[in-house]
C-alpha cells in the first residue's frame, strides 16, 4: 500500500496556513539535518563554493532543508511524491525571492527522469519510509546514477535498538519493518538495526565515509511516539557515503 494519499491528506490540511507560518515551521525543523550537511559539506567538498554546488533534498516535502542550502547560494532541486508539498515549497521560496526546482515523483521508480548529476543528495528522513527491500534497491541505483564523480550522499535515518516500545496501533515485525493500522495493516517505516545498514550500503556498491551512531539520540517515528521517551524511541544514524567507482 502506497503511503502517498495518507501524506497528501496531511499537507492538504495546511493549505489554510500563511507561507510565513510554515516557512518558520520548516526551516526549524530542518535545522539539524541543515548543520549535519554544512558539516559535511565543508569535510568532503571544501574546495567548491556554495554557489557551484548544484543539491538534490530527496523526500524534500515543504523544502526547509532546501531553502536553507538555497539561502547559501546552492542550486536545489527537490524530488518529493505529493504535489501539494511542492506548490507550498515553491510558495515558501518566492517569499524570500529564491529560485528552486521541483520534481514530482515517486523515487522508488526505476523510470523517474532527474536532469542532472549532483554534487549532494541529501536523503530528508526518506530512507526509513521504504520499507520494501525492491524500493531501497530501485532508490540507491537512482542516487548512484545521479551522483557526480565525487559527489556526496548525506543522510539521517532512525535506526534499531534492542530496548523498543510499541505503542497499542502498531506492530514490528521480523523483518524490521514497523507496521500501523489504517483499517489494515500498513508498513510504515523501516527500522534496520545500524549493522545491517551499513551492509544494505556496501552491497549497493557505495563507500561510506562517514557513520555515526547516536544512542542517546530518540528518533519518533510517528507524531504517536511523541511522548515515549528517548531511550525506547529508535536510535539515529548520521552517514555519509559516495559511490563505487567501478
Amino acid at each position: 500500500m502506497s503511503l502517498q494519499p495518507y501524506y497528501e491528506e496531511s499537507y492538504h490540511t495546511e493549505r489554510g496556513r500563511s507561507a510565513t507560518e510554515l516557512m518558520h515551521e520548516v526551516t526549524t525543523y530542518s535545522k539539524g539535518l541543515f548543520n549535519f550537511v554544512v558539516e559535511s559539506k565543508n569535510r568532503f567538498l571544501p574546495n567548491v563554493d556554495w554557489s557551484g554546488l548544484k543539491i538534490l533534498e530527496m523526500g524534500a516535502g515543504r523544502g526547509g532543508l532546501g531553502l536553507l542550502l538555497a539561502r547559501l547560494g546552492a542550486q536545489v532541486t527537490l524530488v518529493d511524491f505529493s504535489p501539494t508539498a511542492l506548490d507550498q515549497a515553491k510558495m515558501i521560496f518566492a517569499l524570500e525571492g529564491l529560485e528552486v526546482k521541483t520534481i514530482q515523483g515517486d523515487v522508488t521508480h526505476p523510470d523517474l527522469m532527474l536532469p542532472h548529476k549532483y554534487d549532494i543528495i541529501v536523503d530528508s528522513h526518506l530512507l526509513h519510509c521504504l520499507t520494501e527491500d525492491p524500493d531501497r534497491s530501485s532508490y540507491y541505483q537512482l542516487i548512484r546514477d545521479h551522483l557526480s564523480e565525487n559527489g556526496i550522499f548525506v543522510a539521517e535515518s532512525m535506526v534499531h535498538r534492542k530496548k523498543l516500545f510499541i505503542p497499542d496501533g502498531f506492530m514490528f515485525d521480523e523483518k524490521n519493518v514497523l507496521w500501523q493500522m489504517f483499517g489494515k495493516w500498513t508498513p510504515i517505516r523501516r527500522i534496520l538495526d545500524s549493522l545491517d545498514l551499513e551492509k544494505e550500503l556496501s552491497d549497493a556498491h557505495f563507500n561510506i565515509v562517514y557513520f555515526y551512531y547516536y544512542g542517546q539520540y530518540g528518533f519518533v517515528p510517528h507524531r504517536s511516539f511523541m511522548d515515549i521517551p528517548a531511550e525506547i524511541l529508535p536510535a539515529a544514524v548520521r552517514m555519509v557515503v559516495q559511490k563505487k567507482q567501478l
